[in-house]
């Protein structure tokens, strides 16, 4: 199965002021393709599973909340951040 993956505006204008403020900013977009490529896969597998229908996945630099929708194979994007790393 194949879910449909839409990002809302939030996480959208997250995502560039990361990538504007990354020292590298390759690696957040090879990050966000990534993130992007696994949820239309299998949404259910990645990260925390928070809320019904909710999830929580840090993915190398990047981190991002989304909600499936199984029913209707869809996957929405909800925020997207800097993944924090602890030293």
């Amino acid at each position: 199965m194949t879910y449909s993956v839409t990002w809302k505006l939030t996480p959208i204008e997250q995502l560039n002021r990361v990538e504007i403020a990354a020292v590298d900013p390759q690696a957040i977009r090879q990050a966000s393709a990534r993130i992007d490529f696994a949820l239309r896969r299998y949404p259910n597998d990645m990260g925390e599973s928070r809320s019904p229908g909710f999830r929580l996945w840090y993915e190398d630099v990047l981190g991002v909340y989304y909600k499936i929708d199984d029913s209707a194979l869809t996957v929405e994007v909800m925020f997207a951040g800097l993944s924090r790393r602890r030293k």
